[in-house]
């Protein structure tokens, strides 16, 4: 299938609800998510969308890529059902600026430096894009002092983040936490959070890159989960045994040996997507979802304005090279992928 076929009004229809009115619009450059059981990535050109009331047009300028996208193209999320057969455009967050707000829009105006939220759902108008459409209340204001390329991979796991330490496991001066995946996306903002609130963090990571992030981050201790001993890095760690975990990668060996190793009492959390610890009758054990609400986002950012902070960028690559954006978030590697959008 061929770029001309794919800006076509056939395939434009499903990317977004064509009208006569968008018949002569300017259009923008995307990357599309193709139907199938293993979905691909298709670039098209497509009308630029029309604020409605309570949205946002934001002119894009960097997205985050994670693993939901890839989930999100291959149909595996639950949103992802709701739109009709055909193309359509992805892309769970990103940054740029405001460029139009529609009827209702109080709080934001053009020329904002935003970074935003689109959650799946139909239709979509998502951060693959030149131009993404959003609803007012998932967008915020980028905090002065983070860039704008790192502020595209805020959203989804920096709201995550800020939601496991404040709400899930209310995380204060004297806690002792064990982080597994400390240097990946949830993880590595969730330490950097939990020190902020006074916390003490033992950071487990993978590879000696990820000890160095831990440490630059402000762990208490680091240690690679693969190569190290868990058992004794937590005995020297905390004594009297760690008072919570969080566990962002999946590892059933070390999951159980944190689990074991928690005070009676003690809370233990992860993500959607994180294989669930085993049971344990004396802690709290806590499993959330996939998107954080608002206002764990807007708390993310109030922490990041305190700073310091540091959102790692990993590996940052074009838009048109989103494939090799799916094998960098594949293979090893620290903090996010973001891709750029020109």
């Amino acid at each position: 299938m061929t770029l001309e076929t794919l800006a076509s009004p056939s395939i434009q229809g499903s990317l977004c609800a064509w009208s006569p009115a968008q018949a002569e619009q300017e259009t923008m450059q995307a990357i599309a998510c193709a139907p199938g059981p293993r979905g691909s990535w298709m670039p098209v050109e497509t009308p630029i969308p029309l604020p409605g009331p309570d949205q946002v047009l934001i002119r894009v300028l960097s997205a985050g890529f994670g693993h939901w996208d890839i989930l999100e193209r291959d149909g595996h999320l639950p949103g992802a059902k709701l739109r009709t057969p055909g193309p359509w455009i992805g892309g769970a967050e990103g940054a740029g600026t405001v460029v139009e707000v529609g009827t209702g829009v109080q709080r934001l105006r053009e020329g904002d430096r935003v970074c935003g939220l689109a959650l799946p759902g139909a239709p979509r108008h998502g951060f693959h894009a030149q131009f993404a459409l959003v609803d007012a209340d998932r967008v915020w204001r980028i905090p002065a002092r983070l860039p704008l390329p790192h502020a595209a991979a805020l959203p989804v796991d920096g709201g995550l983040a800020m939601h496991a330490v404040a709400q899930v496991l209310g995380l204060g001066a004297g806690d002792t936490l064990v982080l597994l995946g400390a240097s990946g996306g949830i993880g590595h903002m969730a330490l950097q959070f939990a020190r902020q609130r006074g916390a003490r963090v033992l950071a487990v990571v993978s590879g000696a890159d990820g000890i160095a992030l831990a440490e630059r981050l402000g762990a208490d201790m680091a240690i690679d989960g693969r190569r190290h001993d868990l058992a004794a890095a937590l005995r020297i760690f905390a004594p009297e045994r760690p008072t919570a975990a969080l566990l962002t990668a999946s590892d059933a060996a070390l999951a159980r040996r944190v689990v074991d190793a928690l005070q009676p009492g003690g809370r233990i959390a992860w993500p959607h997507g994180v294989t669930p610890p085993p049971a344990r009758a004396d802690i709290a054990a806590t499993g959330f979802g996939a998107h954080a609400g608002a206002t764990s986002v807007q708390a993310a950012c109030r922490a990041i304005e305190r700073g310091p902070f540091h959102l790692h960028v990993g590996a940052r690559l074009p838009l048109s090279r989103i494939a090799d954006a799916e094998r960098a978030l594949n293979a090893h590697h620290l903090g996010r992928v973001v891709l750029d959008i020109p």
